[in-house]
């Protein structure tokens, strides 16, 4: 509920990107979705003068003084694992360029990335021909296959991420399999490349370290800042990311590119201070929705969407995460508007396992069994930690007499969910990093751009979930309701002023601050879904200011 909400997941980084405005690779338009995006940017909790790095998931690691100030800020509270998403290309011992040359050699490939975000051949005495390299990382039928790869990174007792890995061996059993002894005395799948891409916003102190062997070459802003090609042992070099001379606040764009090109050893050992941050969409009962690029890389945040119809809808759609929600009438909603009566995730994130969360006079289920059925009460697979437990109280004043039954939910790939549960419907947060592959739905397409995220691009393009597509209980299955649209201007003079009078209470008791989009929107929800949509609305917004 609460179109007005401003989400505030933003750590210490966030606040050099706000003083800094817009990014300048942003204003030229350059700032779009990739294959992937380790986001570093949250949300405006900064109008409080504050950023935020509490997370319930993991407790703080210990972080030396051998990070600078900001960059210790920014790791301080952060998760014990992140994660990149790769691709890895296999190929055969018998492409020319494998399992053929021997030696370091720089300069293989030209100082300045291509236009399709490949390195540019120049050649030298470890490749054979511009034809030959052109396949290593793009799609070739009959020459490589492409695997997708997660790879982890844990947090060190300094507090950078690191992946270290004396045996990597990535696709063993997958691919071509064209496998030679290695030094373990082991069979594995050598001659396979690694292709990364990662966006973040810099500030002074971080840093990027690669230690293994063979080919690694490392881009920032598409200049070549790592060069380490060739068939060799392994080498290590690291580069400071000042050393680009950027400003405080603006993104970078990071290219990697790796090939293990010859048998019998593999290590790879990846080091950075680069911490991913994700973004949010906030669900609201009405349903309203504040889509993850509203307010981005400090732009100016819009007011919230309304999506007021009922039927079942992509949330966040995409190959791997599935979420969607279920729209429709409960008592509360007047004129056949629609609330959030329950959401549905599933897909190859869980193991194609199913969760559905319904109100309090509903259920929430794992695959059809009924789970949390106490209160509080935990669930955990391996895939999700499901904590159901009280809110925060509200003793007096206009929240009194709301209390809040909270689900807090944490996934495998860096996704959390927060639901309220009401009787009759749920306002639900999500928290995640943009998807490999791209994602749609009610959440926007994720790509950085708020511009192509209004409710009349959003409708267009995402439409209803199939029934071949849909993760809900079939016997529940809520019928299709068009509903014209509402704007403040349909409410009367009389309601409105005691919804202003109301909202301004409720913001007060919060400690929420007022301003003309705020008040609008929860003037909006007070006409149109009454005072208790005020109230509860309030409630998800301080929720909201204080997501991780």
């Amino acid at each position: 509920m609460a179109a007005w909400l401003r989400l505030s997941a933003w750590l210490a980084v966030c606040r050099a990107l706000a003083l800094a405005g817009l990014p300048p690779s942003c204003q030229s338009g350059k700032c779009t979705a990739k294959d992937l995006v380790l986001l570093q940017h949250g949300r405006g909790a900064l109008a409080k003068g504050v950023a935020r790095h509490e997370s319930a998931e993991v407790p703080p690691v210990a972080v030396t003084s051998e990070l600078p100030r900001m960059a210790q800020e920014v790791v301080l509270g952060g998760p014990e694992a992140i994660f990149f998403d790769a691709i890895i290309r296999d190929f055969k011992e018998t492409h020319r360029d494998f399992q053929s040359f021997d030696g370091h050699s720089a300069g293989l490939v030209e100082p300045i990335l291509g236009p399709d975000k490949k390195p540019v051949y120049k050649g030298g005495l470890q490749l054979s021909t511009k034809e030959n390299f052109d396949m290593w990382f793009n799609d070739v039928p009959g020459v490589n296959k492409r695997i997708e790869f997660k790879m982890d990174f844990v947090k060190s007792p300094k507090g950078t991420y690191v992946h270290d890995d004396k045996s990597f061996f990535p696709i063993d059993g997958k691919g071509w399999n064209d496998t030679a002894v290695g030094l373990d005395n082991l069979s594995h799948n050598f001659y396979f490349t690694l292709e990364m891409h990662a966006s973040f916003v810099y500030i002074p102190g971080l840093s990027f370290t690669f230690r293994g062997d063979d080919d690694v070459w490392v881009f920032m802003n598409d200049r070549l800042v790592i060069d380490l090609g060739g068939v060799h042992n392994p080498m290590e070099k690291s580069f400071m990311i000042d050393d680009l001379n950027l400003t405080e606040g603006e993104a970078v764009d990071l290219s990697f590119f790796f090939a293990e090109r010859r048998c019998c050893g593999s290590e790879f050992r990846m080091e950075t201070s680069i911490e991913p941050v994700r973004s949010t969409c906030t669900i609201w009962g009405d349903p309203h929705i504040d889509p993850f690029d509203n307010g981005i890389f400090g732009q100016e945040k819009v007011a919230s969407l309304a999506m007021l119809q009922s039927g079942d809808y992509w949330l966040v759609k995409n190959e791997k995460i599935q979420i969607q929600g279920r729209y429709g009438t409960t008592i509360f909603t007047p004129s056949n508007q629609s609330a959030l009566l329950a959401l549905a995730l599933g897909g190859p994130w869980l193991n194609n396992n199913t969760l559905i969360i319904e109100p309090v006079d509903g259920k929430i289920t794992w695959n059809g069994e009924e789970i949390l059925q106490g209160f509080p009460s935990t669930f955990v697979q391996p895939m999700v930690n499901l904590r159901y437990m009280p809110g925060e109280e509200h003793i007096d004043g206009v929240l009194k007499g709301y209390p809040v039954k909270l689900l807090q939910a944490y996934f495998v790939r860096n996704v959390g969910l927060t639901v309220n549960r009401w009787p009759k419907h749920i306002d639900a947060i999500i928290r995640m990093p943009q998807q490999l592959g791209g994602q749609d739905g009610h959440c926007g397409n994720f790509n950085f751009d708020m511009s192509d995220d209004t409710q009349e691009q959003i409708l267009s393009r995402v439409s209803m979930v199939s029934d071949s597509e849909s993760i809900f209980p079939e016997e529940k299955k809520v019928d299709f309701i068009p509903e014209p649209p509402v704007t403040l201007e349909d409410c009367d003079a009389e309601t409105k002023e005691k919804g202003l009078v109301k909202c301004k209470e409720a913001l007060a008791e919060e400690g929420q601050e007022e301003d003309k989009m705020k008040l609008d929107a929860c003037v909006f929800d007070f006409c149109f879904g009454g005072e208790e949509f005020v109230a509860e609305g309030v409630i998800v917004g301080n929720e909201a200011d204080n997501a991780d």
